[in-house]
Formats: C-alpha cells, sequence, structure tokens
C-alpha cells in the first residue's frame, strides 16, 4: 500500500504546475526540473533559506512561488464562462480564509487544510475535474430542454 501511495505522489508531482520542493538540506534534490523551485528549512540554526520553525524567509519563498505562478498566468485564457468565475471567486475566497487563519490561529492546520481543498476543488473545475452534479446543474441551467 505504501509503495502505491509513493507512486501515486510521484505521479502527482510528474503533472504538477510547479513544484515547490522543501529539503532540511540534509539529502541531494535529484533531477530537478528547470523551474522547480528547491528551498532548505533549518534557516534558524544557519542552515537554509526558510525556517519553518520561526517564519524566517517564508515571505521570500512566496514571492518566488508568486513570480512563477504570475509568469504562467499571464499567458492563460480569459475566462469566459460564468461557471469559470464563479469558480475563481470561491478559490479566492478559500485563499483569503487560508490567509487569515494562518495570520490569526497558525497552530490550526487542520482549518487551513480544509481551506485549501475548497480553493482546489473549485479551481478543479477550471481544468476539467467536473463533479457529475455540477456538470448536469450546468446542462440543465444553460440549455433548454424539451420533450
Amino acid at each position: 500500500v505504501e509503495a502505491i501511495g509513493v507512486d501515486l505522489a510521484k505521479q502527482r508531482a510528474k503533472n504538477a504546475d510547479l513544484r515547490v520542493i522543501l529539503t532540511d538540506g540534509s539529502a541531494l534534490v535529484l533531477n530537478p526540473c528547470g523551474d522547480d523551485i528547491v528551498a532548505r528549512s533549518k534557516s534558524d540554526i544557519g542552515h537554509g533559506d526558510f525556517s519553518a520553525k520561526t517564519g524566517d524567509g517564508i515571505d521570500k519563498l512566496i514571492d518566488q512561488i508568486t513570480s512563477a505562478l504570475e509568469t504562467r498566468a499571464s499567458s492563460a485564457g480569459v475566462a469566459i464562462r460564468e461557471r469559470h468565475r464563479l469558480a475563481m471567486e470561491r478559490s479566492i475566497s478559500a485563499l483569503e480564509m487560508v490567509e487569515d487563519q494562518l495570520k490569526s490561529a497558525p497552530d490550526h492546520a487542520e482549518l487551513v487544510a480544509d481551506d485549501l481543498r475548497t480553493a482546489i476543488r473549485a479551481l478543479d473545475s477550471l481544468v476539467g475535474h467536473v463533479n457529475v452534479e455540477h456538470l448536469l446543474d450546468e446542462i440543465f441551467s444553460s440549455f433548454c430542454i424539451g420533450k
């Protein structure tokens, strides 16, 4: 079962738009792609780019990720359907909640994770991972179907 999980994780990483590889510096990162972001933790003890413990350097890492995604987003298409706009609004709202929770209650990772899942589900609908119920709703709301 563990091997299946590792294989699935590798496949998801291979298909990801952007990979952020976090390491403590003790292991060599093998085969990073040209646009992968590799960041080492443990800056609080003088051995890395950021500290997960103190938060030092996290802003720089977020800036790197933002820059990489902004470059990619600038060449993206335009949302032409109401469904696309609503999905993006749901995702933005969930991400804003994540940001607020990280500032006010950084120890509540389960709440942050749930809002991240909400954002991901909203974005999934933009890239083709559509729930069957949502698809049927879209069909019946967009087309006049009669007997």
